[in-house]
């Protein structure tokens, strides 16, 4: 039985939490440092209906030999949370992001250099309805794989975590988290920006958007020597537009209710690999400085 703490007590945190228990794990939150630690229970209904009850502990610190911490923070707030917990990680303990976006991995090596870092991605649709119910709205798969050659040794762990029926070990994940990321600057954006629901984008006023930004992308793909053409990833971005047309991204939700969004870690992460290899991003930057503009109008 390995010792999991999870960092990020959102729906995807709650949703492996129940996973992880299932499986014979242990697992417990880590808080931030001025919280209280208490014994939290909380319920999930599956895509059945059906409902179970789960318990474990929430607390400021890091458990006694922590073998995992599973990330499950939005992009923007992993670095500060990892910077404050530096002194309670030890080098045995193996540092598991899963969360949109991209570049924090790099981050995370330079304050862990001595870690195995594994980085991974879900398309599992998981909502928070309140603090103690998580409702599972879609079926998926979690891709886990190697950032550094220290997670390697893990390559097992789809075995040891059995209530995840599709998690699955992937010997690139970087192609896993590119895919993510190219339906996440296709879709995430656009439907902030107008306030509408995924499916929106399928209509005639914002479809010739949604072809800009990913001939963009597969340029920029074509450089990084990932394997698809336009054509595929375009196909990628409609089918998901499709399957979940009523549904509102996180970066909507962020930017509905005034919050920081991801967009650094997505189409920013994007236009930095795009400067690298002198390609120009014209949509993918409107979209990017228009988010911008919105969140410094917050501060």
């Amino acid at each position: 039985m390995a010792n999991w703490n999870i960092l990020g007590a959102g729906a995807i945190g709650h949703f492996f939490a129940e996973k992880l228990l299932k499986s014979g794990q242990h697992a417990a939150f880590i808080l931030r440092p001025e919280s209280e630690a208490h014994i939290r229970t909380f319920n999930v209904e599956d895509l059945n209906g059906e409902h179970s009850s789960n318990t474990v502990m929430a607390q400021p610190s890091l458990t006694p030999k922590c073998d995992f911490l599973l990330v499950t923070l939005k992009a923007q707030h992993v670095l500060p949370a990892l910077t404050l917990l530096q002194s309670q990680i030890d080098k045995h303990c193996c540092i598991v992001l899963l969360h949109n976006g991209m570049g924090t991995a790099e981050q995370a090596e330079k304050l862990f250099p001595r870690n195995a870092i594994m980085v991974g991605t879900t398309s599992n649709g998981v909502l928070k309805l309140s603090d103690d119910h998580i409702r599972h709205t879609g079926a998926g798969v979690t891709w886990l794989g190697a950032f550094n050659n220290q997670a390697k040794r893990y390559k097992d762990i789809a075995s040891q975590l059995f209530a995840l029926e599709e998690l699955t070990w992937c010997e690139d994940i970087r192609e896993k988290l590119w895919l993510k990321l190219v339906i996440n600057c296709a879709i995430n954006p656009l439907t902030a920006i107008h306030q509408c629901k995924n499916g929106k984008l399928a209509s005639p006023a914002l479809y010739p958007h949604v072809v800009k930004v990913v001939q963009e992308l597969a340029l920029v793909c074509e450089k990084a020597r990932l394997p698809w053409s336009y054509a595929e990833l375009q196909a990628q971005v409609d089918n998901v537009i499709e399957r979940t047309t009523e549904n509102f991204s996180s970066m909507h939700q962020d930017h509905h209710f005034n919050r920081q969004s991801e967009i650094d870690y997505i189409t920013g992460y994007v236009l930095k690999v795009a400067n690298a290899y002198s390609i120009e991003a014209p949509a993918n930057k409107a979209l990017y400085d228009q988010i911008k503009l919105h969140e410094t109008e917050l501060a």
